[in-house]
């Protein structure tokens, strides 16, 4: 009796072994998957938070690490795409333009998000034909969608507007989808306008302040003045008191100023003018531009906003 219970213990204990042993192996293989389930899920979770707190230089950097741990062309094309997008909204022009010419190396059929950030990667750097070319680029692609065309007519126009040619700016206004009479209003809005000669600036700024009235800065005009009255106040006085000291010094940041208000008359002009086409620029494309949707990157999916 004594050795069939022996017996039959040793059965039981076998069996206990067996059914952990058992047990173990599901547990085990799930524990490897659900890590590698998370890994695919998560993978692009440091870099969208990077871009929500306006890192967009890590963002870039980690989208750009990810592309080369990318098995498939397409998701390596993808991801240098996002990485070009975020260096683009980090100010890097120069990594932006990189990372495209790798996306179009993976990646030669990606044209249309390609050219329309290439477009705003140009408008970054001020090369304004390149922009233009870009942009005409989408307009002439049949498979372009509405809201590309509509974005890279806003875009087009903008270049060539920089590019001081008001009726192509138009033209390229005209070619879009849609109609946009605010951006078209603020073409109309530029070519009625007139800039001011900064020439004209500088010989109005003779007399103190008057370049900058001529420009429409009213404060700089009042401080010009006053300050050199001030100053030839200072030079009458101490000539009237034999202060040859002080009259050599006073005379000295007179001088100064009054250059300043020459220069300035120069400078204000030259400023009217860049604000005045910024402000059109702005007024052609107000909100309209566009981002990815990063959770369904690598698959680039724009998304529009006018």
């Amino acid at each position: 009796m004594k050795k069939k219970t022996t017996e039959w213990v040793g059965r039981a204990r076998r069996a206990r072994r067996g059914a952990r042993g058992a047990s173990a192996l599901p547990c085990a293989f799930l524990w490897l998957i659900i890590p590698s389930a998370f890994a695919a899920t998560d993978s692009t979770q440091l870099a969208r938070e990077l871009a929500a707190e306006k890192d967009h230089a890590g963002a870039a950097l980690e989208y750009r690490r990810l592309a080369l741990t990318m098995p498939t062309a397409a998701a390596r094309g993808g991801y240098f795409w996002a990485s070009a997008f975020e260096s683009l909204q980090a100010g890097e022009a120069t990594a932006a333009d990189h990372m495209l010419n790798r996306v179009e190396n993976e990646t030669p059929d990606l044209t249309n998000p390609v050219l329309l950030l290439r477009a705003d990667v140009a408008l970054a750097a001020r090369k304004w034909e390149e922009a233009a070319f870009f942009a005409d680029g989408v307009l002439q692609r049949t498979d372009a969608a509405r809201e590309e065309k509509n974005l890279a007519a806003r875009r087009l126009a903008a270049a060539e507007l920089r590019a001081g040619d008001v009726a192509a700016a138009r033209a390229g206004l005209q070619r879009a989808p849609d109609p946009a009479p605010a951006a078209l209003a603020a073409v109309e809005g530029y070519a009625q306008g007139h800039d001011k000669k900064p020439r004209v600036g500088g010989l109005l700024g003779l007399v103190p302040g008057l370049g900058y009235v001529y420009a429409g800065e009213w404060a700089n005009a009042l401080r010009s003045v006053l300050l050199n009255s001030l100053f030839i106040f200072g030079m009458v006085n101490t000539a009237e008191h034999d202060e040859w000291g002080a009259f050599g010094v006073i005379s000295f940041f007179e001088v100064t100023w009054y250059s300043g208000s020459i220069y300035g008359g120069i400078d204000a002009s030259q400023r009217y003018n860049r604000e005045r086409l910024d402000g059109a620029v702005r007024g052609i494309n107000g909100p309209a531009g566009f981002a990815p949707d990063p959770l369904k990157l690598p698959l680039i999916s724009l998304r529009f906003s006018f």
